[in-house]
Formats: structure tokens, C-alpha cells, sequence
């Protein structure tokens, strides 16, 4: 008896489970409109949680695969001017990781990466690829950063002079399916032997190598790595676990203080996880992102999903008079409060379930648009991460006893004899606890939507303002990369020129638009007779006589390039360059001389500012030395005519002068716009989930209303037979509900205000917040409580006051 006692317990268990399943199935098939409504809130909700949280722990995941992550530090370098800070520079000077490995003992290794720039490699079948992602790097990388060696040996790989480790993509587009080892590459007039082969870089990660070379390479460029006089190396360490990166920064700054070639610069250390999300400085190997707009998203998927169950919880209550009924009929017929319980809790955990699994369904349609906005690497895998899948299970449980597990309570608290008699309303107590609901609800959407506003009007305002120059129709190529040919250049520039469909042709170093890693830089910059160079960056690259033209920049001063001539030792600078070089005018600055690189150089003219990069980021001070016979990129003005005709000419050219060479271009425009790419996967994220927060709400609203109406139907009929018009109820059905939406924009106005105040301060360009944005998102919330409820409204209030009478 005693042994089979337990058994029949659980299983008595199992049956009432199941019994109380059936029961929540027939309840939500009886009331099939809330049902719909409930499910398709939270599904949503539940769908639009579960995408964003997705891309917030991709963007936190960077660099968590390598397992001494948190031990591994980056050394970066802030430059002061006259004690004040003016930026800091990712990249260090290559002796600084050899010293500090010498003096402090909490470093236990370290590896030095150089971005080599996008470049031509030459594989043995003499097929040119343009590559980005270059680097140079000491033998210890792969210690410090382990990588999957496919073929190799990790332990010898980059320690002869010119050895290069390609990754697995990398190496099928040189040799297609051939082995690569032993195979040459030729890079710059060097030649370089294939050692190893890595597996491809995951996309959570800062440093995204195609290929890696030894170090010595830079040296074959005329850099020496025992110099101060550059900074252009990543430094990386390998501390000594346990080390206090406060106390290493105290002692970063007592190095650099007592260091003599360190004047006005200092060595602050990071930890490598914190640079996606944290990192803002100049030369970044890659986009970084941004830990405070991840974390407005998190606020937004959790508001998300609290608009879902404030939802459910605001349905179940309102209609609480059927179920009081159904609930003191079974405590009569003997039923504890626990069994009630039980039996409201498995209703919930009913419309969880089947809105989780409609959830699932919508994140799969989505996936498209999701990738699209978000980008492959955050979208990758996502039914197949075990993370997704414990996100998914704790959300269900969460959310199921969550949203059920008050208005469970609440039911199961009825009195039996007065859930039972005439005389009861039919009400649960909370009809307060509701209006803060709706209120909460409304505010939410009203500042999410306000959010979006500013975002969109941000964006805006940064590709509409003026740049400085005229970046319309103006096509860049990349020149390529040339040995001992110093007349092909401008050979094919002349050209060009004689082209149907081309205004100008200019030949420069870089572009506008192109990355900081594209640019030349040098604090080593004074006046003549100044014997105290600056401790910031000028950023140099060269130009010819018709850069100015073909982006129709403005000379405030001076004069441009004299065509055909030398113009040896001449420059031209911006507003920006003078004005931190100590001239008080533009004018002031023509004719006088400057050091730097070496040379004497004289100003000849002095240009109106323009940007180099996007409104995102402060103006910088340039300087543009005279180049003619070699380049890195073309500048090609365009007629307005028939672009692809014009641009096909180009290519035809292309392939007559340097058919080995790849022919790749793009426009100038598009160039910025790719910039303003991050705050605009962003504004799009908060447009789509605003419209999500407000579809979810105006289900919710739209539930009260109905029952609102039908609980007040006899009502409805008594009035309009005493006289009561149609406009007169519908409003009565609906001022109440307007009086808490016109509350909720009152409280999410100022709320919304701060959130994105603080959002702008990342911008140098910013708008002021529209007054006109606050008015809109009010009235959209009035205009869509007003269609929502009267919506439910009008039919009852038509309906024919005797139908209305006999209505129960």
C-alpha cells in the first residue's frame, strides 16, 4: 500500500494538470476575441524582445571567445595640449611594449599589430586583389590571440622575416582550392610566403584580419620599430592575471611622466572587451559600437515586454465578473484556493505558450529584415545558440508566472456568496491599478516614439548639412598600387579627361569621406622659429592643382596649386590647422613657413574648413603637400548625364592602362553616408519597434474598450431612450480613456526629453529638440485612443436601445 502511494499521488497530479489545461483551452476558445487579442500582444512582445536582445548580447559578446580575454589589455595614448586633453590615439609607439615588459612585472607578454592599409596583392598567377584587411604582427599574436591553425604551425608561423598567415576565405580566393603553403604573394615590391592558414575571424571582434604578416614588413617600408618619433602600432598585453588596472594606469602615468620623448602624452591601458562598446578614439582598427545606445535598446525590449503583460494583466481583470462567478461556483462545490490557483495559472502559462510559439514564427518571418538592419553577424545562427534557446525558456517561465500570477490571485481571492449574488458589479478591486497600467502603457509608446522622432531628425540634419565642398556626382577610384611608374598616373588622368561625361580629374593621396586610417598624421608640426611642436595630430595627404576644383572647396586666403609647376616645399592648409598653428587670420598664414616630415614648407594658401569625416565627428586640422606623378585615389567630377554610360567609359580606360589591376570605385556620398551607418541601423530598430510598442498598446486598449462597452450596454440603452445622442455617447465611452493618454504624454514628454538630450551629447553637430516633436506624439496618441475606442463605440452606441435592454 505504503509503496504504490507516492505514485498514485503524481499521477492524481498529472491528471488534474491536464484537466486544468482542457478547461483554460475551452475558456480561451469561448472568448476567442480577448484570447487573440492577449496572444497577439505577447507574441509580439515576445518576438520584438528576443530580436533585440539577440543584437544587445552579440554587441556585449566582442572578444569573449578568447579565453584570456579578460587578461588581455590594449595600451592607447592621450594627447594634451598645455596640460588640457585633446584626444586619445589607439595606436603607441613600437619600442613602448618591449620597456614595459622590461619594467613592470605584471606583464607577462605582449604583441605589436600595425595596419598595413588597403593594398594590391599579386598572387603567382598574376591576379590582383585589392585587400583591407592587412596587418603585420609579432610571433606572439597567436599566443595572445589564439586562432584555429587549419594548416601551419602556430608556434612557427610569423617568425621568419616576410611570412604571411592568411584565413581560410582569404586563402580560397588567392589559390582557390590549391594548397597555399609555400605560395608567394606580392605586396608593395615585397614577396611574401604563404605559412600558414588561420580559420576565418568571427564577427565579434575589433580586429578583423584577412591577412597577417610578420613585423618586419613595416622596416621594408622605411619604418624602424625602434623609433619614438611615430606612433602606428596596436599594443596589446598579456597581464599577469589578478592586476589592478587602476594601479598598472597609475604606473602607465608615472612611466609616461618621467619618459623624455613623452611631453604632453600619456599611456592609459583598456581592457579588450571594453573597446567595441566603450572605445572612441581615433584610428580604431574597426566601427566601434556604443554602449549607451545598446543599452537604450535593452530598455526598450523590456518596456516591450512589459506593454505585452500589462496587456494580459489589464484583460483578465477587466473581465473578471464571468470568471468571479466561475471561480465562487467551484470553491461552493468544494475547490481550495489553491486548486483555483492552480487552475488560472495554467490559463496563463496556456496563452504564454502559444504566444511564445507564435513568437518564434514571427522571428522567423522577420529574419530577413532583421539581418538587413542588423547585419549577418548579430542575425547568425539564432534558432541554432543555446543561448537563444535559455533566453527563450527563462523568458516563457518569467513572462507565464509574471503576467498570470496576479490576476490568478486576485481570482482566486473571491468572496463566494458575494461573487455569486445580483447585486455584485462584476468587478474586480483595481480598477486604479488599471488606469496606472494604461497610463504606463501609453507613456512608454509615447517615448519611444519621441525617441524615434529626434533620432530621424538627427539623421536628418547631418546628411543635409554642408560639408564644405560639393560631393555630388563625384566618383572616386582607387589608384593602383604602382612600383618604379611615376608617369601611368597622371597618364591616365589625362585620359580621363578627354572622356565625354567627365568635368575634372583630380589625383590625391586620400579622399574625403575614407577612414582616419587612410590619412597621414604628425604632431611634429611648428612655425618657423617655434621650437615646441604641438602634442595633437595634423593629418596630412597630398593633393594636385585640380582637388580643389573637383570638390569645389573654397580658398579663404593664398592660392591653389600652380598647375604644371613643381610647387616643391608648398601647402595648403585649413582654418582648423591655422588657427592651432597661432595665425589670427587666414591671411596672416600665407607666405609663412612650417616644419614638418623634416621639411620647410611654405603656406600658399589657406582653405575654408571642410569635413574630412561625417558631422559626427570635430573638424581636423589639414595639411596638403603638393602631389602630381603618384597617387592612392582618383577624384572624378561627373556631368549629370547618363552616369552608368559615363561610368563604363571609365572602366573601358581602366582595363586599357591597368588591366592587372582591380577597377574599384565608389561615390563620395555614398562614402558619408556609410558613416551615419550605426545611427541609422539604430533609428530604424526604434522606428519598427515604436510602430511594435504602439500596435501593442492600441491591442490593449482596444480589449478595455470592447469590454467597457459591453459591460455598460444596458446602460447604453437606458440613456439614448432618455434622449442621449450617438455623439454624446461615444463620447462618454471615451473621455476617460482620453484623460489617461493625455496623462501618460505628460509624464513621457519630459522623461523623453532627458533620454534624448543625453543621447545627442555624442554628436559635435547636434539640433536642438523641436518643440513640435512633443505636439506630434500627443496628438498621434489622442488620434489613435480616439480610432481605437470609437471604433468599439459606434456599434453600440447605434445599436437599437431595446436590444440594448435585453443584454445581460
Amino acid at each position: 500500500m505504503v509503496a504504490w502511494h507516492k505514485p498514485c499521488i503524481y499521477l492524481n497530479f498529472m491528471l488534474m494538470d491536464i484537466r486544468y489545461l482542457k478547461i483554460a483551452w475551452r475558456n480561451l476558445r469561448k472568448d476567442r476575441f480577448y484570447s487573440l487579442l492577449n496572444v497577439t500582444g505577447l507574441a509580439v512582445a515576445m518576438a520584438a524582445f528576443l530580436l533585440i536582445i539577440q543584437y544587445v548580447k552579440f554587441e556585449r559578446s566582442y572578444e569573449k571567445f578568447y579565453p584570456n580575454a579578460d587578461n588581455i589589455w590594449r595600451v592607447t595614448l592621450n594627447l594634451y595640449k598645455d596640460g588640457a586633453y585633446v584626444t586619445t590615439d589607439c595606436e603607441t609607439h613600437p619600442p613602448l611594449p618591449g620597456l614595459l615588459k622590461q619594467q613592470m612585472p605584471e606583464v607577462k607578454d605582449f604583441v605589436r599589430i600595425q595596419r598595413i592599409g588597403e593594398s594590391e596583392v599579386t598572387t603567382p598567377s598574376h591576379q590582383s586583389f585589392l585587400e583591407n584587411g592587412l596587418f603585420a604582427a609579432d610571433p606572439s599574436v597567436f599566443s595572445i590571440f589564439p586562432q584555429h591553425f587549419i594548416a601551419g604551425d602556430p608556434a612557427k608561423a610569423l617568425r621568419g622575416p616576410l611570412e604571411a598567415v592568411l584565413t581560410a576565405s582569404t586563402a580560397r580566393r588567392y589559390f582557390g582550392d590549391a594548397d597555399p603553403i609555400g605560395k608567394s604573394l606580392l605586396l608593395r615590391g615585397q614577396t611574401l610566403t604563404v605559412t600558414g592558414v588561420i580559420a576565418d575571424m568571427p564577427p565579434n571582434t575589433h580586429l578583423r584580419m584577412n591577412v597577417l604578416m610578420s613585423m618586419h614588413i613595416v622596416e621594408t617600408f622605411g619604418v624602424s620599430l625602434e623609433s619614438w618619433n611615430g606612433n602606428n602600432n596596436y599594443t596589446y598585453l598579456q597581464m599577469q592575471p589578478g592586476t589592478s588596472l587602476e594601479a598598472f594606469n597609475a604606473k602607465l602615468a608615472a612611466f609616461s611622466a618621467a619618459h623624455p620623448r613623452l611631453k604632453d602624452k600619456r599611456y592609459v591601458a583598456e581592457t579588450i572587451g571594453s573597446i567595441h562598446l566603450f572605445s572612441k578614439k581615433s584610428f580604431e582598427p574597426d566601427v566601434n559600437g556604443d554602449a549607451q545606445t545598446v543599452r537604450f535598446l535593452q530598455i526598450v525590449a523590456f518596456l516591450l515586454l512589459i506593454i505585452g503583460t500589462i496587456n494580459y494583466v489589464n484583460l483578465t481583470t477587466a473581465r473578471s465578473a464571468s470568471r468571479l462567478k466561475e471561480a465562487g461556483i467551484k470553491k461552493i462545490l468544494g475547490a481550495s484556493r489553491w486548486t483555483v490557483l492552480r487552475q488560472f495559472l495554467a490559463e496563463s502559462l496556456l496563452i504564454n505558450l502559444m504566444a511564445f510559439i507564435l513568437s518564434l514564427v514571427l522571428i522567423q518571418a522577420a529574419l530577413p529584415f532583421y539581418k538587413n538592419i542588423v547585419g549577418e553577424g548579430a542575425a547568425a545562427g539564432i534558432f541554432s545558440s543555446a543561448s537563444f534557446w535559455l533566453t527563450c525558456v527563462a523568458l516563457f517561465i518569467a513572462n507565464g508566472l509574471l503576467s498570470g500570477i496576479y490576476p490568478a490571485y486576485a481570482l482566486s481571492s473571491a468572496n463566494m456568496v458575494g461573487a455569486l449574488t445580483r447585486s455584485f458589479t462584476g468587478n474586480l478591486q483595481g480598477g486604479g491599478l488599471r488606469k496606472i497600467l494604461v497610463v504606463s502603457q501609453f507613456a512608454i509608446a509615447s517615448v519611444v516614439l519621441i525617441a524615434s522622432l529626434v533620432m530621424y531628425k538627427q539623421l536628418s540634419f547631418m546628411q543635409q548639412q554642408s560639408l564644405g565642398m560639393n560631393t555630388d556626382q563625384v566618383l572616386i577610384l582607387r589608384a593602383p598600387n604602382l612600383q618604379n611608374d611615376t608617369t601611368s598616373y597622371t597618364a591616365f588622368k589625362q585620359e580621363l579627361m578627354q572622356l565625354a561625361g567627365v568635368q575634372k580629374v583630380s589625383l590625391a593621396g586620400c579622399m574625403p569621406g575614407l577612414g582616419l586610417e587612410t590619412l597621414s598624421t604628425t604632431y611634429n608640426v611648428t612655425r618657423l622659429g617655434d621650437t615646441n611642436p604641438a602634442s595633437y595630430n595634423y593629418y596630412l595627404y597630398g593633393i594636385d592643382a585640380d582637388f580643389i576644383p573637383v570638390l569645389d572647396l573654397q580658398l579663404l586666403a593664398g592660392r591653389n596649386f600652380v598647375p604644371g609647376r613643381n610647387n616643391h616645399l608648398d601647402v595648403i592648409i585649413n582654418e582648423e590647422a591655422s588657427k592651432r598653428l597661432g595665425f589670427a587670420t587666414p591671411e596672416a598664414a600665407i607666405g609663412q613657413k612650417i616644419n614638418f616630415w623634416g621639411d620647410k614648407s611654405t603656406v600658399v594658401g589657406v582653405m575654408k574648413d571642410f569635413h574630412q569625416r561625417s558631422l559626427k565627428e570635430s573638424l581636423l586640422p589639414m595639411i596638403h603637400p603638393f602631389m602630381n606623378n603618384d597617387a592612392s585615389y582618383y577624384g572624378v567630377k561627373m556631368s549629370s548625364g547618363d552616369i552608368r554610360k559615363t561610368l563604363t567609359a571609365i572602366e573601358a580606360a581602366w582595363q586599357q592602362t591597368f588591366r592587372d589591376h582591380p577597377f574599384q570605385y565608389f561615390f563620395m556620398d555614398d562614402a558619408f553616408n556609410q558613416q551615419y551607418q550605426a545611427d541609422s541601423r539604430l533609428a530604424k530598430l526604434v522606428n519598427i519597434f515604436s510602430v511594435f510598442t504602439l500596435f501593442i498598446t492600441c491591442l490593449g486598449l482596444m480589449g478595455l474598450a470592447a469590454f467597457n462597452v459591453s459591460r455598460r450596454t444596458r446602460e447604453i440603452g437606458i440613456r439614448k431612450i432618455l434622449g442621449s445622442s450617438v455623439t454624446g455617447i461615444i463620447s462618454m465611452l471615451t473621455k476617460d480613456f482620453i484623460r489617461l493618454v493625455f496623462i501618460a504624454i505628460v509624464i513621457a514628454s519630459p522623461v523623453a526629453w532627458w533620454a534624448m538630450n543625453a543621447w545627442l551629447q555624442d554628436f559635435v553637430y547636434r539640433i536642438s529638440i523641436p518643440w513640435w516633436v512633443f505636439i506630434v506624439t500627443g496628438g498621434l496618441m489622442l488620434l489613435v485612443a480616439v480610432c481605437t475606442i470609437g471604433l468599439q463605440s459606434v456599434k453600440t452606441a447605434m445599436m437599437n436601445p431595446v436590444k440594448s435592454l435585453r443584454s445581460d
